[in-house]
C-alpha cells in the first residue's frame, strides 16, 4: 500500500543506493554553477558601478550572456531531472550515471511546456475573473467587502495551484514510461492519492528548505538584512558590492559552487526521487505489472 512513509523510505534510500551517481550530478551542477558565476560577474559589476555613479565604467553586458546562461541552466535541470527519474523507473539503465540527452529528455521538456503554458493561460483566466468579481462587488458593497472577497479567492487559487500541482506530479515519470507526453493517464493514477502524495511532499520540501535557508544564511548573512531593503539606495549598493565580490573566480566562489552544487544535486535528487518513486508505487498498484506494462 502507498503510504506517506512508504514515499518517504523509498525516496531516501533510493538516494542511499544511488550515492555516486547523486555525487556525478551534484559536480555537473558545481561546474554549471562556476561557469554562471564567471559570466555573471560583470552584470553585477556594471550595476555596482551605476549605482555608486561611475559613468565611465562599462554598460551592463549584453542581455545573450544571461540569455545563454539561463538556457545551460535549464538544460542541465531537464537532463538531471530525467536522469533521477530514469535511476528510479529504469534503474538498469545505468551507464553514465543515467545521464542522457535524447528523445526521453525532449519528451519531458515538451511535458514541462504543456503544464507551464496550460498553467500560464488558466493563471491569466483566473486572475481576469477574479479582477471581475472584486470589481462588480467593489461597486455593490464597497472597498471592505471587495478586499475580503479578495483575500478569500487569493487563498483559494493558491490552495487550487498546489491541489494541480500533486495530481500532475506524475506526469514527468510517466512521460518517461510510457515513450509519450501524457497528461490524464497522470491525473487518473493519482486519484484518490492527494493527501499521501502531499503529506510526502511536504516532508521532503521542509527539509530541503531548511538546509537551504541554513546554508543561505551562513552564505549571505552580511547582506540578508540589506535584501529586504531593496529601496535603500545604501543598502542596494552594499548587495552589489556583495554580488561583485563573490560572483566570479575565486577560492570563496569555489567553495559557494561545490556547496550549493552539492546541496542543489541531492535536493533534486530528493524531489525527482519522491515523485518517481511515488509513480512506481502507485503504477504498482494495478495488478503488480511491471512498469513497462502498465500501458500496453
Amino acid at each position: 500500500m502507498v503510504t506517506v512513509g512508504s514515499i518517504l523510505s523509498g525516496t531516501f534510500g533510493f538516494v542511499r543506493d544511488n550515492i555516486r551517481a547523486v555525487l556525478v550530478w551534484s559536480g555537473l551542477l558545481t561546474l554549471v554553477s562556476l561557469l554562471s558565476m564567471v559570466g555573471m560577474q560583470p552584470f553585477y559589476q556594471a550595476q555596482l558601478a551605476q549605482a555608486q555613479g561611475q559613468p565611465e565604467m562599462p554598460s551592463i553586458p549584453h542581455f545573450g550572456i544571461f540569455a545563454l546562461i539561463m538556457l545551460v541552466f535549464f538544460l542541465v535541470f531537464v537532463v538531471q531531472f530525467a536522469a533521477v527519474f530514469r535511476a528510479v523507473l529504469f534503474p538498469q539503465e545505468n551507464r553514465l550515471f543515467f545521464l542522457r540527452l535524447g528523445m526521453d529528455e525532449l519528451r519531458l521538456l515538451g511535458a514541462m511546456a504543456v503544464l507551464v503554458v496550460g498553467g500560464f493561460i488558466m493563471g491569466l483566466v483566473c486572475m481576469f475573473v477574479l479582477s471581475l468579481l472584486v470589481g462588480v462587488l467593489a461597486v455593490a458593497a464597497g472597498p471592505g467587502a471587495s478586499a475580503i472577497l479578495m483575500a478569500v479567492l487569493g487563498i483559494g487559487l493558491f490552495l487550487a495551484m498546489i491541489f494541480l500541482w500533486v495530481r500532475l506530479s506524475l506526469v514527468g515519470p510517466m512521460t518517461m514510461v510510457r515513450r509519450q507526453v501524457v497528461i490524464g493517464p497522470a491525473w487518473r493514477a493519482s486519484r484518490g492519492h492527494f493527501w499521501r502524495l502531499f503529506g510526502a511532499y511536504v516532508v521532503i520540501c521542509l527539509l530541503i528548505l531548511l538546509v537551504y535557508s541554513v546554508i543561505g544564511f551562513v552564505q549571505m548573512g552580511p547582506i540578508m538584512a540589506d535584501m529586504f531593503h531593496p529601496t535603500d539606495p545604501t543598502a542596494h549598493q552594499r548587495v552589489l558590492a556583495w554580488q561583485a565580490a563573490n560572483y566570479g573566480f575565486s577560492v570563496r566562489a569555489v567553495v559557494f559552487a561545490v556547496v550549493g552544487g552539492l546541496l542543489y544535486g541531492f535536493s533534486t535528487a530528493l524531489q525527482g526521487g519522491m515523485i518517481a518513486v511515488a509513480t512506481a508505487q502507485l503504477l504498482d498498484l494495478r495488478g503488480g505489472q511491471h512498469l513497462s506494462e502498465v500501458f500496453e
